[in-house]
């Protein structure tokens, strides 16, 4: 297998993270999400500037406002190095924090997206939160937009839409596992894995 990167953006409850967990193990390749990605930032010089960045926090309204009206670019140019100087050389997968952006120009990369309906992501957060349905729904939407506003704030471009990505999976519908068989698939398909 020759070096890949695979991205995977997720709608908060959908399921994402944990289909990125499985595909890297199944790929047997390193998997970065946030703890993966603070634990090797921790210590070094640059720490609390990317920080935020890899914690994907939400992005305050007066800097979004002020980021929106100059060109974009500047705000994750050490970030962005950080996340490529990581995966250089090495194939794995990792979980947001712009990687479909940061990756979009390499022929080794697979941008994926993993989405599902607002009733299957309240029910995952239900299961793991413990929360009503109601509240559910509210850190839902509020999650997506912090994530909408944080992908917008260092790209320029809009979350979740479809021409930035290379596959679009609903998770709610495929699960799981189904839902890495198909991205495994996918892989096979455009000759970044060996078929069985």
């Amino acid at each position: 297998m020759e070096r890949m990167i695979i991205t995977v953006a997720r709608q908060y409850g959908s399921g994402g993270k944990a289909v990125g967990e499985k595909l890297a193990r199944r790929l047997g390749i390193d998997f970065y999400g946030k703890e993966e990605l603070m634990a090797i930032a921790k210590g070094k010089p640059d720490y609390e500037e990317v920080r935020s960045f890899y914690e994907e926090q939400p992005v305050n309204s007066l800097l979004y406002a002020i980021a929106m009206n100059e060109a974009v670019g500047g705000a994750g140019k050490i970030p962005f190095q950080r996340i490529r100087d990581l995966c250089s050389g090495k194939s794995c997968v990792l979980v947001g924090r712009c990687g479909n952006y940061i990756f979009k120009d390499e022929e080794n990369c697979v941008r994926i997206f993993i989405y599902a309906s607002m009733n299957k992501k309240i029910q995952w957060i239900q299961n793991m939160m413990d929360l009503s349905a109601r509240k559910a729904e509210k850190v839902i939407k509020e999650t997506e937009d912090e994530r909408a506003q944080f992908h917008k704030y260092y790209t320029g471009e809009e979350w979740g839409c479809a021409n930035n990505y290379d596959l679009c999976i609903d998770a709610g519908i495929l699960g799981t596992e189904k839902t890495v068989d198909l991205i495994v698939d996918y892989l096979k398909n455009r000759g970044m894995i060996e078929h069985d």
